[in-house]
């Protein structure tokens, strides 16, 4: 750089001296003219690389911004980040109690399924020796009702017992009276009715001996029929008795089915708490290994966001240094622009001068005839700005621009990267229109001049700048 601004300053002072004579050689004119043609030259190059300086300015500024609120986020993020990670550790820490708590549920709940099979068992062994007893009862009822039967039947043949008792009672009194009579008659007859008197007194002693038979018979069958009654009404009080036990019996076998009904609900549901246990455990598990993880992946993280500050940190340092490298490149651009434009300064002051107006009309009517050009659309500039390049004479460029300084569009391309750092269009924006002295065109690297105007939206807000290059002849 240096070394280019010494020798611009060298081929200076010789034109200087070469435009001090009356008559220059053809040779020098020639040289002159290549000269020329090397001050143009670096004349561009030296406005490309102000605007390529002032690009890398706002590109650092933007990037130390950027780089501080990183900073700033990346700080709070490490902030949010640690509290994140004691939040999961504790976290971690109540999930291990929960899971060993999951783990003791399961095995209440494996317990409590053991304990309701084994109850369940016990109604259905219970049950089974109710359905055993009813059949016994009622087995006893019929029985009973045979029995009952049977004794009944047993009074009936004691009652005719009694009666034929008292027939050979009424045949005892009959004998009797016949054996007394026999024994009168016998009597009677003297020794000739002696046999008869001895057959007399043994029939009435068998009558006698007969009716103390019949006597006690009768009182035993009257004793056993009493019995039987007794039996009888022993049999009616079971009967009842029975009766009430089966009552008893049916009421207690739908209490069971009732008890036997609920606990298989209740083993149904100690089944699914058991399946959800085992299944809480399992999930418990699987979480406690996925937080572990988490909290593993956020320390990394965290470690992530200390070397990400770190790296920041010698990022802002590198910015900085880059800022005194641009300072330093901006200073030598400077110097560069300096000399050219002291070297080419009897260049463009040889150039002639451009009636302005008409193409500050030229503009401003094109806004008025084409208001949605303030849309900043890519496709409608390169229509209408393309068209008017094509049909006008002594337009030598067209471009517009962003409020941020790009390019909408150019025809020809633009040789600027950005326009923020041109007073053409820092003018313009700042509502005026700018009319530039002769300068050498970054396009099409010849002399001329800028007429810029401001583009304004439907609220009257500039949002952009057309300009053009008018050659100068």
């Amino acid at each position: 750089m240096a070394q280019w601004q010494k020798w611009i300053r060298d081929r200076g002072n010789v034109i200087r001296i070469q435009a001090s004579d009356a008559a220059v050689p053809a040779s020098e004119s020639g040289e002159e003219s290549s000269l020329k043609h090397m001050v143009e030259e670096a004349s561009v190059i030296s406005d490309r690389l102000q605007a390529a300086v002032a690009e890398v300015d706002s590109s650092m500024g933007q990037l130390e911004l950027i780089a501080s609120r990183s900073a700033e986020q990346e700080e709070r993020l490490r902030d949010k980040s640690r509290l994140a990670s004691g939040q999961l550790e504790e976290a971690f820490s109540a999930l291990q109690e929960v899971s060993a708590s999951s783990e003791e549920i399961r095995v209440i709940s494996e317990e409590m399924s053991a304990q309701s099979r084994e109850a369940r068992d016990v109604v259905i062994e219970v049950a089974r020796s109710l359905t055993h007893t009813d059949e016994v009862m009622n087995d006893l009822s019929v029985h009973h009702g045979t029995m009952e039967e049977t004794v009944r039947s047993l009074i009936d043949q004691a009652s005719r017992i009694n009666e034929i008792n008292s027939l050979i009672q009424e045949i005892v009194s009959q004998t009797s009276l016949l054996a007394l009579n026999a024994a009168i008659e016998a009597a009677h007859a003297g020794e000739y009715g002696l046999g008869f008197s001895v057959v007399a007194q043994e029939i009435r002693k068998l009558a006698e001996q007969s009716g103390s038979a019949v006597k006690r018979s009768t009182t035993i069958v009257k004793d056993i029929e009493n019995g039987i009654r007794q039996v009888v009404a022993s049999v009616d009080q079971e009967k009842s008795s029975v009766s009430k036990g089966l009552e008893e019996m049916k009421l207690t076998r739908d209490r069971m089915d009732s008890i036997f009904n609920h606990i298989v609900k209740v083993d149904a549901q100690v089944g699914k708490t058991l399946a959800a246990a085992v299944e809480q455990t399992d999930r418990t598990s699987s979480a406690n290994e996925m937080l572990k993880e988490v909290v593993e992946s956020v320390g990394q993280m965290v470690r992530g966001v200390d070397d990400t500050l770190q790296q920041n940190e010698q990022q802002r340092k590198a910015i900085a240094k880059l800022g005194r490298v641009s300072v330093s490149v901006k200073q030598s651009a400077d110097e560069l622009a300096a000399s050219v434009q002291k070297a080419g300064g009897r260049v463009l002051a040889a150039e002639g001068e451009v009636d302005t107006a008409p193409w500050t009309s030229l503009l401003t009517g094109l806004l008025e005839r084409n208001p949605s050009l303030a849309e900043l659309l890519e496709e409608e500039h390169r229509l209408t700005l393309g068209s008017l390049l094509r049909k006008t004479e002594g337009l030598e460029a067209i471009w517009s621009n962003r409020e941020d300084g790009s390019f909408v569009f150019s025809q020809p391309e633009a040789g600027l990267l950005n326009a923020k750092g041109r007073d053409w269009w820092k003018r313009a924006m700042n509502g005026e229109v700018f009319i530039s002295d002769v300068y050498l065109s970054a396009i099409t690297k010849k002399p001329c001049l800028t007429v810029s105007v401001p583009i304004k939206d439907q609220m009257g807000r500039i949002n952009g700048v057309i300009g053009i290059d008018i050659a100068i002849s």
